[in-house]
C-alpha cells in the first residue's frame, strides 16, 4: 500500500517512531538500527511495509530499502513473524545478517531475543539460497571465503567477542584465503586496534 513515507519525526520510542505528515502522526515500528540514526524534528524517509493482522494494521519502516527487503524475506520463513524479524534486524545490521545466513552462523542469529537454535536453522535453510541470488541485498557472501569467515568468527565469539566485533575484524583482513590460524591471529590484531 505505502512504498515509503516522507515526513518529520514527531516522537521516538524504543521500538517505534511517529512521523508527522500533513498533521497526521503515523506510528511506524522499526529496528533498533534504524531508530538509533533518527532525531526528533528531523525530516526522514522510511521504506515501509503494511502488515495486516486479523484485527489490526501495523506499519513497519526502515531507513534503507535493503533492510526492508530483509524484513520481508525473514517474514517469508515459516514461524517468523514481524516481531522476530525486527528482533533480528535490531541485533544485526543488514550486511551482518546476510553474512550470518550466508555463512550458516547459528550463534550470530541466536543473539536476537526470541530466536532459538531451531529457528536459526530454519532461517538459514529457507533463506540462504534466496539471499545469494537476491540482487537487492547489498552483500554477496561469495565474494569472500565464507568457510574461513565462519570459522574465524566462531573462534572469536568463543573468546567472548560479539558477532559484530568479530565480523568487523574479519572484514579488515586483506587476504582472506590464508590458513585459519593466521586469519584468527590477524583478526585478533584488528580487535586490539579497535
Amino acid at each position: 500500500m505505502f512504498d515509503y513515507l516522507n515526513g518529520v519525526i514527531a516522537e521516538i520510542r524504543e521500538d517505534y517512531i511517529v512521523i508527522d505528515i500533513g498533521s497526521i502522526g503515523y506510528k511506524i515500528f522499526s529496528s533498533a538500527n534504524t531508530i538509533s540514526d533518527l532525531k526528533v524534528t528531523n525530516k526522514v524517509k522510511l521504506f515501509t511495509h503494511l502488515h495486516v493482522k486479523e484485527d489490526d494494521l501495523v506499519l513497519y519502516g526502515f531507513s534503507c530499502r535493503n533492510e526492508l527487503e530483509l524484513f520481508k524475506l525473514l517474514m517469508s520463513v515459516s514461524g517468523i513473524g514481524p516481531k522476530a524479524a525486527i528482533s533480528l534486524l535490531s541485533c544485526l545490521k543488514p550486511n551482518e545478517l546476510v553474512l550470518a545466513i550466508g555463512t550458516q552462523n547459528i550463534k550470530a542469529l541466536t543473539q536476537a531475543p526470541g530466536v532459538g537454535k531451531k529457528t536459526a536453522e530454519r532461517i538459514i535453510l529457507e533463506l540462504r539460497d534466496k539471499i545469494n541470488i537476491n540482487a537487492d541485498v547489498m552483500m554477496d557472501v561469495n565474494e569472500v571465503s565464507s568457510t574461513n569467515m565462519a570459522e574465524v568468527i566462531d573462534a572469536l565469539m568463543s573468546l567472548d567477542y560479539s558477532y559484530n566485533e568479530a565480523s568487523l575484524a574479519f572484514s579488515k583482513i586483506q587476504n582472506k584465503e590464508k590458513p585459519i590460524d593466521s586469519l584468527i591471529k590477524e583478526a585478533l590484531k584488528q580487535l586490539s586496534r579497535i
